[in-house]
Order: structure tokens, then C-alpha cells, then sequence
């Protein structure tokens, strides 16, 4: 199986589907701010939410209402919404890396 084929069967799993677009020769879209590994955290939420980059995918308009890289992150176990959700989507601007997050709030979530 190839690789656009996996990516399209975890968009569709994801319920995802349409307003997914790959990279597009002539698009307007900057490189992505994550790469896939990165340790990553919902900055801007209460819950703090964090986890591993597992995906990225360039959205359009169409679906999300946000144009953008959209990360699927894989949550850690100690993460507050792990006991219903091991993976979730989030918008780029909601996320920050980890470690540096950390170090900003001057505590450890891992």
C-alpha cells in the first residue's frame, strides 16, 4: 500500500475526507511549523492536551474553516483526554512544542 493511500484511509478513519488537499504545486502554503515526531501541546486550551505528531495534511476552507496545516497528534497516556481520545486533530496555531512550552510555564507534563 502506498503512502497517499495510507494517508487517505487515516483522513477518512478521522472522518476527514473532503477540504484535504497535498501539497499543490503553485499553493500559497508555508512549510509546516511541526515535523512528524515532535512533541507537541494544545497551548491555548485548559486541559493542556499533549502528544506526538503522527500526521500533517494541508486543509482548505472548504471543511475546517481554517486554511492550514491541520496535525494529527497521538496523545500521551498521562494526557486529559487519553482515557477517550488517543489521537486527535489540531489547527498549527494551536500548538506548541512541547519542551519549549515547558519551559515558558517552568514545569514538566511528561
Amino acid at each position: 500500500m502506498n503512502d497517499s493511500v495510507q494517508h487517505q484511509q487515516v483522513i477518512e478513519l478521522a472522518g476527514v475526507s473532503e477540504g484535504i488537499a497535498h501539497q499543490e504545486e503553485g499553493s500559497p502554503q508555508h512549510p509546516p511549523k511541526f515535523s512528524i515526531g515532535d512533541e507537541v501541546i494544545w497551548a491555548y486550551v485548559k486541559a493542556h492536551d499533549y502528544g506526538m505528531i503522527v500526521d500533517c495534511v494541508w486543509t482548505t476552507g472548504t471543511v475546517h474553516k481554517v486554511t492550514g496545516w491541520h496535525y494529527l497528534v497521538g496523545l500521551h497516556p498521562n494526557s486529559f483526554s487519553y482515557s477517550f481520545c488517543q489521537k486527535d486533530w489540531a489547527y498549527e496555531q494551536d500548538l506548541e512544542l512541547l519542551g519549549e512550552f515547558n519551559k515558558l510555564e517552568g514545569k514538566s507534563l511528561e
